[in-house]
């Protein structure tokens, strides 16, 4: 096996030395030991250098009919220079043979030349053509043999760097993105080269409405953000901001209840961004508004609008603030009754403003509770989201014992939640002086007064600051809560839809845009059984036991209570069964459940072929963590 180095036209080079500018080849010779060619053999060339690659640069390859294998070989770069060995192994007839082969790579000096742009003057957005000629000791290098890299500061090149094509030149694309006098540059090696050319402004194209910050506002006076920041850009011919500034000319769609722009000018001039903003103060009257943007002659044609901008009052109001629960009696337990602890319901309050808009998000909800606990993540309060928030009330002790005040309800476990928030008293919009309803309270009109917020414990209706627990006889009493200076006074308070809700004489006769509104509601810490006739605690009065409604062979209706006389858990279910069973005698419960009530529940069955004397028996099942507990009424038919 003999190895070589050869030329384009086969002769050998005898100097051994790579080429940067011409075709170069390993000429392998493979002959057998018989001196004939090996045909069609295989071998396997490699370099101890990366400073030359073999082209195409496959670990092996076949010899031709002649036992000839040619392989170009080329300094990797224009820069390689130093000693390069080539080993040549193959296998002939069962023997092994290696031929190692010397070469010298120098490096080359290339010269640029010609770097020319295939416009000189061209639009922002636009795209050039750059070429450059490259050169290695004076010839044209070879396709691959040299990397040039192309710069600009005006805009992108693609690619940055470039190899040289089979003309012995390097290419890319510049994308403009700035104006101005521009120059692209070309360099390799250390050598490099400059042109020049122009990027001029594209015309300006149309305005863009960016965003308005936030889109969501509220009524002057009323809590939230009270302005907007409404943006628009102006853009070029190929969407890009125009960098110059640029007149732009803002109008609202309607200025209702007095929107403006917060006494800032309405035509300003676009900053480098290209972006104008207008601040939008809001009105006295929710509404939805647009902002028109417009420019100067000659692009008076040029126009957009914003997205609708709502202005809403924001404030909660009294009318509109409301309290619900899951279920108004749970099982927890009160005084007479087993008790049990852990069982909750959610408590939710809706707040909306005199237009009935939700109330920020973010408008802080206080709760307060006669007994159980209060808790929402941790807090006794919570934060409205979408016009709502919801808390849980804790089946635990304190568990509530009953009041021996005048109007008081006797029964214990009853559990008086209270609600409130910053907001303002309900009134009644008439027109101005100028025959319009302006959403903004003015002297004469109507309102509901409000006064201090109590807890009302005994649901007595009236605040009572000390009565006695009707069971045990220790001391409680009702607490009213601080008010915003100058929002309470010592008038009466109106009789209203409020009942329960203001400590007496405590109104100001005044309207108060800044108060407590507030609700409250009762939640039974229901027993989980059903309170038998005549074992009632003298302190339950007698309407609130166990009894029979009514009876007849065609039908019975009982009341169900517990010991302390409040209704069983809502979702307690119910049954009924005819004893003796086997008879003609049937009845047909009518609903399975005993329902959400703060009072003891009715309940009626339908009784078919009845002779009398047969046992109607309702059966409650109460539920708690694992356990069932069931008991039962009966009634005789007659």
């Amino acid at each position: 096996m003999s190895l070589s180095l050869v030329d384009a036209t086969g002769n050998e080079v005898t100097n051994r030395l790579l080429s940067q500018t011409q075709a170069q080849f390993l000429k392998v010779v493979v002959k057998k030991s018989t001196g004939a060619a090996a045909p069609y053999t295989r071998v396997a060339l490699t370099l101890d250098s990366t400073q030359a690659v073999l082209v195409p640069n496959v670990s092996s390859q076949l010899t031709d009919v002649a036992g000839i294998l040619l392989v170009r070989i080329a300094p990797a770069d224009v820069s390689s220079s130093g000693a390069v060995q080539v080993t040549a192994a193959t296998t002939v007839d069962a023997v092994s043979l290696t031929q190692n082969y010397d070469l010298q790579i120098t490096p080359g000096t290339v010269s640029l030349s010609g770097l020319a742009v295939s416009s000189t003057t061209v639009q922002k957005g636009q795209s050039i053509n750059v070429v450059v000629d490259v050169k290695v000791n004076g010839v044209a290098a070879a396709s691959n043999s040299v990397a040039v890299t192309f710069a600009s500061g005006c805009g992108a090149v693609s690619p940055a760097s470039a190899l040289v094509d089979a003309a012995g030149q390097a290419k890319a694309v510049v994308q403009t993105n700035s104006t101005g006098a521009c120059v692209v540059s070309a360099s390799s090696s250390g050598v490099s080269v400059v042109t020049g050319y122009t990027v001029t402004a594209p015309p300006i194209a149309g305005l863009q409405f960016v965003s308005a910050i936030p889109s969501l506002i509220y009524q002057t006076g009323s809590v939230g953000a009270n302005t907007s920041v409404v943006n628009f850009k102006v853009i070029d011919s190929v969407g890009a901001a125009v960098t110059t500034g640029v007149k732009v000319n803002a109008s609202l769609t309607n200025t209702d209840g007095g929107i403006n722009f917060c006494g800032s000018p309405s035509s300003i001039t676009s900053g480098s961004d290209g972006v104008a903003s207008f601040s939008i103060c809001a009105g006295t009257l929710p509404t939805t508004v647009q902002v028109t943007a417009t420019l100067d002659p000659p692009n008076a044609a040029i126009s957009t609008s914003s997205n609708l901008l709502t202005v809403q009052t924001g404030l909660p109001t009294q009318r509109f603030f409301d309290i619900a629960a899951t279920q108004l009696n749970f099982y927890a337990g009160g005084y007479f009754t087993g008790k049990f602890n852990g069982n909750s319901v959610d408590i939710t309050v809706n707040a909306a403003d005199r237009q009935g808009n939700p109330v920020p998000d973010g408008t802080k909800i206080v709760f307060v509770s006669e007994g159980g606990q209060i808790n929402s993540a941790g807090q006794s309060s919570c934060l409205i989201a979408s016009g709502f928030c919801t808390v849980r009330l804790i089946g635990q002790d304190y568990r509530p014992m009953g009041s021996n005040a005048a109007n008081g309800d006797p029964r214990p476990g009853r559990v008086t939640v209270l609600a409130y928030a910053d907001g303002e008293e309900y009134f009644i919009d008439t027109k101005d002086a100028n025959g319009i309803y302006n959403n903004r309270y003015d002297i004469g009109e109507l309102f509901e007064d409000l006064g201090s917020p109590y807890i009302d414990k005994d649901e007595s209706g009236a605040f009572v600051s000390s009565y006695k627990n009707l069971v045990t006889n220790t001391d409680d009493g009702e607490t009213f809560y601080p008010m915003p200076a100058g929002s309470t006074g010592s008038t009466a308070c109106p009789v209203n839809s409020n009942r329960g809700l203001s400590v007496a004489a405590t109104c100001n006769s005044k309207w108060d845009g800044y108060t407590k509104v507030r609700r409250s509601i009762v939640i039974v810490f229901s027993g989980g059984e059903i309170g038998q006739p005549g074992f009632y605690d003298s302190t339950i009065p007698a309407k609130y036991h166990t009894q029979v409604i009514s009876k007849s062979k065609g039908g019975i209706t009982v009341q169900l209570s517990d010991y302390d006389g409040n209704p069983l858990p809502a979702d307690a279910t119910l049954a009924v069964e005819v004893i003796p069973s086997g008879g003609t005698c049937t009845a047909t419960l009518f609903g399975t459940q005993i329902g959400s009530s703060t009072e003891p529940t009715a309940h009626s069955v339908g009784l078919d072929k009845c002779l009398g004397g047969e046992v109607v028996r309702f059966k409650a099942s109460v539920t708690a963590g694992s356990s069932t507990k069931v008991t039962a009424f009966d009634v005789t038919v007659p």
